[in-house]
């Protein structure tokens, strides 16, 4: 990835995009896909990312979708190579103030039960944060909708995180 000097594209899109990546190859099956202007796929059924590149995730449904847009991506299977970028801690730039905080709060929060209200998380378990990402187990998004076993969603695109309902 190219430097973006501490842009959120640089602490926010290229892990997320770094992360989506990582589900192409081993056709994950996801399920969900909660973008900043709602749900897609949740009555799709499973399907899978074909390319993940240039910021666009491009899925075999023919949807495809800007990756800054992306809050959660709900899937099946945890690749067994799977691995978010390190959290780090930065001096200058919007990363300080727009995904510092969440990803900072979450760090405490990993082996805990989180609710995500404006996301339509119920519960979801906290299994690892990294720069820009926290990984969710478990996660319970309500009445009719199966617990999806594995998510990654945006610090930096979280309003606000709470106690499971």
């Amino acid at each position: 990835m190219g430097h973006f000097d501490k842009t959120t594209c640089d602490c926010c899109v290229c892990p997320m995009q770094c992360a989506l990546e990582q589900l192409v190859e081993p056709q994950t099956q996801i399920n969900v896909i909660v973008t900043t202007l709602g749900t897609i796929s949740i009555f799709l059924g499973t399907f899978t990312l074909t390319e993940v590149k240039d910021f666009i995730a491009k899925t075999n449904v023919e949807i495809d979708i800007t990756i800054c847009q992306i809050i959660t991506v709900g899937f099946q299977t945890l690749p067994t190579d799977f691995k978010l970028k390190p959290v780090r801690k930065d001096i200058v730039g919007e990363c300080v103030c727009c995904e510092d905080p969440m990803t900072n709060l979450l760090v405490g929060k990993i082996g805990t039960n989180i609710s995500i209200p404006s996301g339509g998380i119920i519960s979801a378990g906290v299994k690892d944060v990294g720069e820009g990402i926290v990984l969710l187990d478990n996660i319970n998004m309500g009445v009719g909708i199966p617990i999806t076993p594995f998510g990654i969603t945006s610090t930096c695109l979280l309003d606000a995180i709470g106690p499971p309902s």
